[in-house]
């Protein structure tokens, strides 16, 4: 029996990045009815949440940044963390203040950026309209030199995020970040990357918590649609992919449901929990 439920945010659970449907509402509650614990997991930082997701009954923790940290969201405190270190961190950023582009650090659930970033990330960093809902939506903590404050504060951060980068930069970006080592890098949308610390990933993070509640492998369920969903999906006894997620993704899952904006979070929750009595 399914005790805990590990779902996706974007892609999977809401659509357009903001809307939860009625029938993954109505599945999500069920399931909750139940006493199934839902545990949100995604690359959001925890301050970026939604409210309605939040509010739902049953949603006490939520694994962010990609399983670099769990939040008991009760009190507002991590129980679980996997930060990147402050000395790969700034090399991290050695690397980065070669480029111009949008950067995010993600730290104790709220998101750093530039000062001025979000006021040019139309005009000089050219984020298309799908993102700007990333950039309105937080509210940010601000430096005037990323490198400055990862040496004064000894910064770990949780992720660092670089939301949009064009074809080709993406790709010389990887690679070189890669070569660093000690990092583990993701996308959850085709244009993005998203660093962690080498042992940051949402299965260690489903696993951190299973064992904190004494929930065993095999009554998790788990569902997404990305490639930073694989360790989660590969992990939990039971999984579950999005019709319209990235291969990786259907290739880790034990099943393939619908498409995330025809309710397939709702028909794995109907197929694995509710039928399941």
């Amino acid at each position: 029996m399914i005790k805990l439920l590990a779902f996706d945010l974007d892609g999977t659970t809401i659509t357009e990045h903001k809307y939860l449907s009625a029938g993954n509402k109505k599945a999500l509650l069920e399931a909750a009815q139940r006493g199934v614990l839902l545990v949100p997991a995604t690359g959001r930082m925890k301050e970026f949440l939604p409210e309605e997701i939040k509010a739902l009954p049953g949603v006490r923790y939520a694994i962010t940044s990609n399983g670099a940290a769990v939040y008991y969201l009760l009190e507002d405190r991590a129980v679980h963390e996997s930060l990147i270190p402050n000395e790969k961190a700034r090399q991290v950023q050695e690397i980065l203040e070669e480029y111009d582009i949008y950067i995010e650090y993600y730290r104790n659930g709220g998101a750093i950026t530039k000062t001025g970033y979000p006021e040019r990330m139309k005009t000089h960093f050219g984020l298309p309209e799908s993102k700007w809902h990333f950039i309105n939506g937080k509210g940010y903590s601000f430096t005037d030199d990323f490198r400055k404050m990862l040496e004064e504060t000894g910064l770990c951060p949780e992720k660092i995020n670089l939301p949009y980068l064009k074809v080709g930069l993406r790709e010389e970006l990887w690679k070189r970040l890669q070569d660093l080592g000690g990092l583990r890098l993701t996308s959850s949308i085709p244009d993005n990357i998203e660093i962690n610390g080498e042992n940051a990933h949402k299965g260690a993070a489903v696993l951190a918590l299973a064992s904190r509640l004494g929930v065993s492998k095999e009554e998790i369920l788990a569902v997404g649609d990305n490639g930073n969903d694989v360790t989660m999906l590969e992990t939990a006894g039971c999984s579950a992919a999005v019709g319209d997620g990235a291969p990786e993704a259907l290739s880790a899952a034990k099943y393939i449901t619908a498409a995330h904006d025809q309710d397939g979070l709702a028909k794995a929750i109907e197929k694995y929990i509710l039928e399941q009595g």
